[in-house]
């Protein structure tokens, strides 16, 4: 792991190499689709999983296409598990997300705690823009599951032109690299809502050598997408009125889009 606090770290390498179009080369050589590998075949680095479950995650967008995309967590399940007498919020317990020598031994300092440092986080709220214009506000919650959660939303709405609906409600997999296990979902909502994996897809990433394992909701997503509905004929509307907002909020979490 070499990311932390960029006030203490000099993540600069680092942030290159993730633009860099010949490393991006190197770790797509890693990728074999007839197979998977240990760990240890993809990185040499120690790496220490956050653990976080209090999240939520807010999209909000306006007539004028004013954006918000916000993500807000106490960390665990309940935070520190203390309120405030005064006024009954929760407080968070973000200082676990900090790396401890103690408990994480090997692992590089660039995360371990410093007065006024900020801890490492899985949240990544994200406006998406193409020439400068909105496309759209997305994110989640769900811990580590974060990551892989909003990337898959984000190609199956972008890439695979799903629906923004499709998109989010979509059975997702997830891959922390440790444990090396591929976690698929197969479960029922609140609402009476299955989604699972179809068998074909678990049957081939088995033969590629995947162990597998079957997981309640991973992470949960919240997507609004601007999408043309007019013709571009229309000359007298106005970009907004030619242009639609569609929102999704995840039924993974029984929640709904609000519009006014």
């Amino acid at each position: 792991m070499r990311l932390g606090d960029p006030d203490f770290v000099d993540i600069s390498n680092v942030l290159s190499l993730m633009l860099n179009v010949t490393y991006a080369a190197k770790l797509q050589k890693l990728i074999n689709d007839s197979r998977t590998f240990p760990p240890a075949y993809y990185t040499a680095d120690r790496l220490n999983q956050l653990e976080d479950h209090g999240t939520s995650h807010l999209n909000i967008v306006d007539q004028e296409r004013n954006v918000i995309s916000m993500t807000s967590t106490i960390n665990y399940a309940f935070g520190a598990k203390v309120a405030s007498k005064s006024t009954g919020i929760l407080m968070n317990n973000e200082m676990g997300d900090f790396s401890l020598p103690s408990t994480n031994p090997g692992t590089p300092m660039m995360n371990f705690i410093q007065p006024h440092k900020r801890p490492l986080s899985s949240m990544v709220p994200s406006i998406i823009l193409k020439d400068g214009q909105f496309l759209a506000a997305l994110g989640g919650s769900g811990g580590i599951k974060i990551i892989t959660t909003v990337i898959q939303v984000f190609i199956d709405s972008f890439w695979k032109n799903y629906s923004p609906l499709e998109s989010v409600v979509r059975p997702r997999l997830h891959h922390q690299l440790i444990p090396n296990v591929l976690n698929y979902e197969n479960w029922t909502t609140v609402g009476g809502e299955l989604i699972d994996e179809p068998n074909d897809v678990l049957e081939y990433l088995k033969s590629r050598g995947h162990s597998l394992a079957a997981s309640s909701p991973g992470g949960i997503s919240q997507l609004i997408k601007q999408t043309l509905c007019k013709p571009e004929a229309s000359f007298h509307l106005s970009k907004q009125e030619r242009f639609c907002l569609t929102a999704v909020s995840d039924l993974r979490k029984d929640g709904f889009p609000a519009a006014y």
